[in-house]
């Protein structure tokens, strides 16, 4: 089988400008009439069903692949076993591939990028099952490679609901701000939860200034464009004072991660950023990330079509208020630039045409 061949044409292989020089199978087991393997491509883990030719057929065949290679643990007051199929693919193949029970209770997600640990969307979400802005654990499956943990699979309660950034595209003529602050209180309430099951800690701005200033370095590898900016940037992340309070945060957070709901909003995918290391992702960070992630998803779902701009400073700032206090303006306006930054980088490299959205923020927000 020629597996090099054909992951290229996957979405969830994000390294297709690289050579592939090494496929490996760590592990593998017959299913049906395909192999189930983890397969190391150059340097990474991925999570595969293929066919005699090597391609990826997962979405096909889900019901047989099951939990996967691995252990499945059921979350407590869960069933003890695996979700019966038949199922039916959520979208589009994405970065992970997630299906839906016949009957609408249950999504399982397959993950395909495998890291040594356990992956955030289990760890962060099985700890505050009872906040209601979340999709509670049902249960993982969990494998040992080189005695470290990888996680193959998780189930969640499904809960029906409207792509929020979708929603917010559809509003033409009307606003958005009734909907924005109730997304503020679903991500407060996320982050109360989280800071009440996973250790705080309070940190000088220093040190959030010194891990935005070392990411505008990398940002402008990536885009030389964004020279230009880095004397005001580094000057304003200089000027940050004081103390603020990190935790563990969604990492991830825009519209496209959120689920509209008769009553309230759901936060998913609790991954982080796919680009981090998944040790990286683990770690606590100021929740004035996530809300930056939003702001900035705002702006570019009232501007990348011309047709929502009069909703969105009233968006914003009702978003803000439904989240309640701020610990420092200054900081949320770094964190907001830091994102508006990444975004012109990934512009350039991917969608040229969107670029005057972000470089439109940077220039507001340094003046």
């Amino acid at each position: 089988m020629s597996i090099a061949q054909h992951i290229i044409n996957e979405r969830f292989y994000g390294a297709k400008s690289h050579t592939i020089d090494d496929v490996d199978i760590v592990a593998s087991q017959p299913c049906g009439d395909n192999t189930l393997a983890i397969v190391r491509i150059n340097s990474t883990l991925y999570q595969l069903l293929v066919d005699a030719d090597g391609k990826d057929v997962l979405p096909t065949h889900v019901a047989e692949v099951a939990a996967s290679l691995g252990t499945w643990r059921p979350s407590a007051g869960a069933p003890e076993n695996f979700p019966t199929g038949p199922f039916r693919q959520l979208g589009a193949e994405q970065s992970n591939s997630s299906f839906i029970t016949e009957n609408n209770d249950v999504i399982v997600k397959y993950f395909r990028k495998l890291e040594a640990g356990l992956n955030p969307d289990v760890e962060l979400l099985s700890k505050i099952s009872e906040c209601p802005n979340i999709a509670p654990v049902l249960g993982y499956s969990e494998t040992t490679i080189g005695n470290r943990p990888y996680t193959l699979v998780m189930a969640q309660k499904f809960i029906p609901g409207d792509n929020a950034w979708a929603y917010a595209l559809s509003t033409t003529g009307s606003s958005f701000a009734w909907d924005a602050e109730l997304i503020g209180q679903a991500t407060r309430n996320v982050h109360t939860a989280l800071a009440e099951a996973f250790p705080t800690a309070v940190v000088p701005a220093s040190t959030i200034a010194q891990g935005l200033s070392t990411r505008l370095e990398s940002l402008i590898s990536q885009a030389p464009e964004l020279e230009r900016y880095r004397q005001a940037a580094l000057s304003f992340y200089g000027s940050l004072e004081g103390d603020t309070h990190i935790q563990r945060i969604h990492g991830d957070l825009h519209l496209g991660q959120l689920l509209k709901t008769p009553d309230r909003y759901i936060l998913i995918d609790f991954e982080g950023e796919p680009a981090r290391p998944l040790d990286d992702r683990r770690l606590p960070d100021s929740p004035l990330r996530d809300l930056a992630g939003i702001v900035r998803s705002i702006d570019y779902a009232a501007h990348f079509d011309g047709e929502h701009t009069s909703w969105a400073n009233e968006a914003t700032a009702l978003f803000l208020a439904g989240y309640g206090s701020i610990d420092d303006q200054d900081i949320l306006n770094a964190y907001i630039l830091d994102k508006a930054l990444y975004e012109v980088a990934y512009e350039i490299n991917n969608r040229p045409d969107w670029v005057k959205i972000p470089l439109e923020a940077v220039e507001r927000l340094l003046g």
